[in-house]
């Protein structure tokens, strides 16, 4: 479990945090020679990266899957059979998507998946629960959050023999003071933190090591 800790939060420069995402896929991918699932929060933000890999001519080398273009199914058969498939996805590639094996070997998780504020289920549960005197943050926004990111590193590590690297892209999972919670949830991993660059060298080395 990799966390870089200089990436720009995408909470405070979400423009310079999607352009490093970009360049941390692209190292992971040449890195494990494909076999990734990045995973996002939003479709908006799925076909942004694409369109970013895709300038960058990697699906001239990785077959590159962009959740939405074509059905789920076909694109999970699609990842299982080539071996060394790129995959972009959100919402339902978080949970209940199962490819256990060497075909999946490396995951980058984008952000924290925390719930928009704004939605009108999350907004209304959250104004009940201020309402009742509670945290709404602390008691609704983080144990979703929480659930969500041990989803979505579960997709890696599908049998006792699966091995990989999964990196989140969100330097707030060791600033901010709810993300001892979240990396409590996640399953025991040796844990790398640090700058990009060193993480970048031992993503390497791992995969020279597999």
């Amino acid at each position: 479990l990799a966390i870089p800790t200089d990436t720009p939060a995408p909470n405070v420069d979400p423009a310079a945090h999607a352009a490093a995402v970009v360049h941390i896929a692209t190292a992971l991918i040449g890195a494990a020679g494909g076999g990734i699932f990045v995973l996002f929060t939003s479709h908006r933000e799925v076909k942004a990266a694409g369109a970013a890999l895709r300038a960058a001519a990697l699906d001239r080398r990785f077959p590159l899957l962009i959740h939405g273009e074509e059905p789920r199914d076909i694109q999970l058969t699609r990842f299982r059979e080539s071996g060394r498939a790129v995959l972009l996805g959100t919402a339902s590639f978080w949970e209940g998507v199962d490819v256990p094996g060497q075909a999946l070997r490396g995951l980058l998780i984008a952000k924290l998946p925390f719930r928009v504020p704004t939605e009108p289920i999350t907004a209304a549960r959250c104004e009940a629960i201020a309402a009742a005197g509670g945290d709404a943050f602390a008691e609704y926004m983080v144990p979703h959050a929480s659930l969500r990111l041990k989803q979505g590193f579960g997709r890696l590590i599908r049998s006792a023999t699966d091995r990989g690297v999964v990196i989140v892209a969100d330097s707030r999972l060791v600033t901010k003071p709810y993300g001892p919670a979240l990396l409590d949830s996640l399953p025991p991993a040796p844990r790398v933190v640090g700058p990009w660059a060193e993480i970048a060298d031992r993503v390497r080395a791992f995969y020279e090591g597999v």
